[in-house]
C-alpha cells in the first residue's frame, strides 16, 4: 500500500504541474478555482478504494471478482453524482468541470487498474 501512495502522489504531483503548465499559458481564460481540488478528490478517492480492493484481495477469489466490481461501480457513480450535482450548481462552468473531471476520471482510472493488476499478477504467481 504504500508503493501505492508513493506512485499515487507522483502522479497527483504530476498532474497539478501539468495543469498549472497549461491553465497558467494557453488554457487560462478556462480555469476554475475548484479544478485542483478535483485533483485531491481523485487522489483520495484512488487511494481509499485501492486500500478496500487491497484488503479485499486476500479473502476468497469467487467473492473479490464481486467486491471488485462494486466498488469499481460505486466509485463511478459517486464520481457520476458529483459532476451532475456541481455541473447543476455551476451551469456556466460545466462543459469546462466536466471535461476536467472526465479526464481526471480515466488518468486515475487508468492507473488504479495498472497498479492493481500488477498486484494481482504478482499474487498469482
Amino acid at each position: 500500500m504504500k508503493s501505492f501512495i508513493i506512485k499515487s502522489s507522483v502522479l497527483t504531483i504530476i498532474v497539478l504541474i501539468i495543469g498549472a503548465l497549461f491553465y497558467s499559458t494557453l488554457l487560462r481564460p478556462f480555469y476554475l478555482d475548484i479544478l485542483p481540488w478535483a485533483v485531491v478528490l481523485f487522489f483520495l478517492g484512488t487511494n481509499l478504494v485501492h486500500a478496500y480492493l487491497l484488503k479485499i484481495s486476500v479473502g476468497s477469489g469467487s467473492r473479490f471478482t464481486s467486491h471488485y466490481m462494486a466498488a469499481s461501480f460505486s466509485k463511478m457513480f459517486f464520481y457520476l453524482a458529483v459532476g451532475i450535482v456541481y455541473a447543476m450548481i455551476y451551469q456556466a462552468e460545466a462543459k469546462i468541470f466536466l471535461i476536467n473531471f472526465l479526464l481526471l476520471y480515466a488518468v486515475y482510472t487508468t492507473f488504479e487498474v495498472i497498479e492493481f493488476s500488477k498486484i494481482v499478477r504478482q499474487k498469482n504467481k
